[in-house]
């Protein structure tokens, strides 16, 4: 029987039950494991051990979450323990690099600039006045963590009288300014999500009264959203652009067209399941029972 590990943060989190569930109906035998909790033994032989099983025994390991927090050393360990079961053999979905790549917004905004994909203008800075100029011009500008998730760390900055000290007091605590065009839109984002190069389905995610953040933890009410063809090439264009097997793709709707915002490489499932009765899980399975047989 193929035993496909799964990496989780929450053990309880909904996506990581229906992959659990998935991996259980394809036949599979689901090991679910904390990244954290992974013990690595060099004595001798190599040993990553999660409780009394090695990692090194299975066939797959489905990434639900890599963990969010901790320290540099901790988090820096956890891609390691990935990167080493892929060294091994083991089919690490999504790769660590795609992982990587899609948290960090640097890269993967410069990824989709450098594939002509639809993305807002971004700077990023260290230099108080570049910042102060480039809020001037756009008019209204949002600040993210390089490294963020679930909407947490954004804020708006327009250009008044408040804006420089907003920048200086961010500038200060982040040591570098990542700051994107903010894109009028109807109050909403779209969310869309890739499996294996192709759209699996997307859901509006409508911002909560007096709120500007879409994300579904921060509020966001989930919505069916109809698929169309430029909705379609973008998602899967930029999965592809940072080496995503199975991505969550979020779009903003501006009078120019659509835009990537940015790429989830450990998307949640359950926003989707509930607004149009999507189990995502059910086709990350199965393209892994499709590799590991091959």
């Amino acid at each position: 029987m193929r035993r496909i590990g799964i990496a989780v943060t929450d053990p309880q989190d909904w996506t990581a039950r229906a992959l659990y569930e998935a991996v259980h109906m394809a036949g599979g035998s689901p090991f679910v494991f904390r990244l954290h909790d992974v013990t690595t033994k060099l004595l001798g032989e190599t040993e990553l051990v999660a409780g009394d099983l090695n990692l090194e025994s299975l066939n797959a390991v489905i990434v639900r979450d890599a963990g969010g927090g901790g320290s540099g050393e901790d988090m820096s360990y956890r891609f390691d323990v990935l990167c080493n079961l892929e060294k091994q053999g083991v089919e690490i979905i999504n790769p660590p690099q795609a992982i990587q790549m899609a948290a960090n917004k640097h890269m993967s905004s410069y990824l989709f600039k450098q594939q002509g994909l639809s993305t807002p203008d971004t700077i990023l800075t260290s230099d108080l006045d570049t910042a102060i100029n480039v809020v001037r011009k756009w008019g209204r500008a949002v600040i993210k963590p390089i490294f963020g998730f679930k909407g947490l760390g954004l804020h708006c900055v327009v250009d008044d009288e408040t804006s420089k000290t907003r920048l200086m007091k961010h500038l200060e605590r982040r040591g570098v300014l990542y700051l994107q065009q903010y894109i009028p839109n109807p109050g909403r984002d779209i969310r869309v999500f890739v499996v294996d190069g192709r759209v699996s389905g997307a859901i509006y995610r409508n911002a909560p009264p007096g709120s500007w953040i879409n994300n579904l933890s921060q509020g966001g009410a989930p919505q069916y959203c109809p698929l169309s063809p430029e909705i379609e090439e973008l998602a899967c264009g930029a999965a592809r652009a940072v080496g995503a097997v199975y991505a969550g793709v979020d779009l903003i709707e501006g009078e120019e067209g659509l835009s990537i915002i940015e790429v989830n490489g450990t998307p949640s499932g359950r926003g989707i399941f509930e607004a149009c009765g999507v189990d995502v899980t059910v086709d990350i399975v199965k393209y892994v029972m499709k590799e590991i047989d091959e």
